[in-house]
């Protein structure tokens, strides 16, 4: 049993003795070249190898004939430097390479990780807002804010804008009276924004750091575009309907309107239910026009084809369709310049 343990461990100790013999050949390497280049050089020197001349001064004149090897070997030597060089360049721009797409990929990661926390504290601050007495919350807060706004509206009918106003208005065709008539209706919506909407500074706030990070806060390298339509998946329209009655009624919300406009905001607002009263009070104000930022809603048949069938219907009924009949209005619109 004895003799079996002690054959078990004779592989590891050559083992042992070959590693460390393999470390002492690997830290004196360097000494063989030179101990080879001497040997050589003595060797020479003694005479062991035939060399032309009898005397130093003759063999000396026999080493100069080799003075094109001389030049040829310097000149690869130098030509090895420069490959060297290459390499190295090579190296050092793959190298610098790999560091931008690594600190592209920390900055990426950096600013989704910031945008996701400012949604999530805009979402509890969201929750957080109250009525004075408590009774709503969050977006019902908003909501109950912007349905006192249209109603006070409505009730002075400071939405009404007639129909040869608006056709007016819409080719550039204003006369004084139409301005002064408008200009009073301004006058009556602002007093009214003013007084009747409920002013939540800390969301506004929050809101307007979140948007700030959206827009200026993005990488040079990075896209905007689906941050943007993350942003805007995550605003529903009754916050969008208050911030944007916020950004048209107080002059101060300069930021807020550029936030709006640049994060894409605006162009969803565009699509929800607004007084066209306000989209010229836009314009007039703050200089941008809501309508261009307004997607058509595009049936999914032609105009070739849709009067086609009205044709045929007018037909077969006997009888011309009345004049209204490509187009559909809402009963709720009771009044001309009402919700668009």
């Amino acid at each position: 049993m004895q003799m079996k343990l002690a054959l078990q461990k004779v592989p590891s100790a050559l083992r042992s003795i070959a590693c460390k013999g393999r470390t002492a050949i690997s830290k004196t390497w360097w000494t063989f070249p030179i101990a080879f280049m001497g040997l050589v050089f003595w060797l020479f020197y003694q005479g062991y190898f035939p060399i032309q001349g009898g005397n130093l001064e003759q063999r000396g004149q026999f080493g100069d004939s080799f003075g094109v090897l001389n030049s040829l070997f310097t000149g690869l030597g130098f030509g090895g430097i420069i490959v060297t060089l290459i390499l190295q360049q090579k190296q050092i721009s793959q190298q610098e390479n790999e560091i931008r797409i690594q600190r592209q990929s920390e900055e990426a990661r950096h600013y989704e990780e910031t945008l996701h926390k400012l949604l999530s504290l805009y979402a509890t601050t969201l929750n957080e807002v109250s009525s004075p007495k408590g009774e709503l919350r969050g977006r019902s807060v908003l909501r109950g804010s912007t349905d006192r706004v249209f109603e006070a509206i409505k009730k002075e009918k400071a939405q009404l804008v007639p129909q040869q106003v608006q056709e007016r208005y819409k080719n550039g065709k204003l006369t004084k009276d139409d301005e002064s008539f408008l200009d009073y209706l301004y006058f009556r919506n602002f007093k009214i924004l003013t007084v009747e909407i409920d002013r939540q500074g800390r969301l506004t706030q929050t809101m307007k750091v979140l948007l700030h990070h959206l827009i200026r806060g993005i990488p040079s390298h990075m896209s905007i575009e689906p941050y943007q339509a993350l942003v805007c998946a995550q605003i529903t329209y009754v916050e969008l309907s208050y911030f944007f009655l916020v950004a048209l009624a107080f002059k101060k919300e300069s930021d807020l309107r550029e936030f709006l406009l640049k994060s894409g905001l605006l162009k969803k607002a565009a699509n929800i239910k607004r007084l066209r009263i306000h989209d010229y009070m836009y314009e007039q104000f703050w200089g941008v026009r809501i309508g261009e930022y307004k997607e058509p809603h595009l049936l999914p048949i032609s105009d070739a084809r849709i009067n086609q069938a009205i044709r045929a219907y007018r037909r077969q009924a006997g009888q011309k369709a009345p004049p209204a009949q490509k187009s559909y209005t809402s009963p709720r619109t009771q009044q001309p310049g009402n919700h668009q």
